[in-house]
């Protein structure tokens, strides 16, 4: 019989920062505005023009296409506001369009 790994709790914060937190679309969309998006998106500008943000440049992933994937591309961006209790990091898979014949959506994020 396999085995089963026991049930793990989230992970207590080890740089001083909280466990990370997944937001998917759906949780997204019914607990932000567009108002506060946007009120949020400025605030996020005007940090980066005073020089208080750090963008690391995009990563790209590239996946080649096999019997269990692709082909397709993985991009991952992130930030971090100085002084925040938070950074923000975000996964977008995209182009996978053969995704389509298996009934899965073809990207994320």
């Amino acid at each position: 019989a396999a085995a089963t790994l026991p049930r793990t709790t989230p992970m207590r914060a080890l740089s001083g920062f909280p466990a990370p937190r997944l937001f998917d679309y759906e949780t997204v969309t019914a607990n932000l505005s567009v108002s506060d998006a946007i009120d949020s998106v400025e605030e996020a500008f005007s940090a980066l023009a005073r020089g208080n943000v750090d963008v690391p440049m995009p990563m790209h992933i590239g996946i080649e296409e096999t019997a269990a994937a692709g082909p397709g591309d993985c991009h991952i961006k992130g930030g971090y506001i100085s002084s925040t209790p938070t950074f923000t990091v975000k996964l977008a898979c995209v182009s996978f369009y053969k995704n389509i014949e298996r009934g899965l959506p073809p990207g994320s994020g």
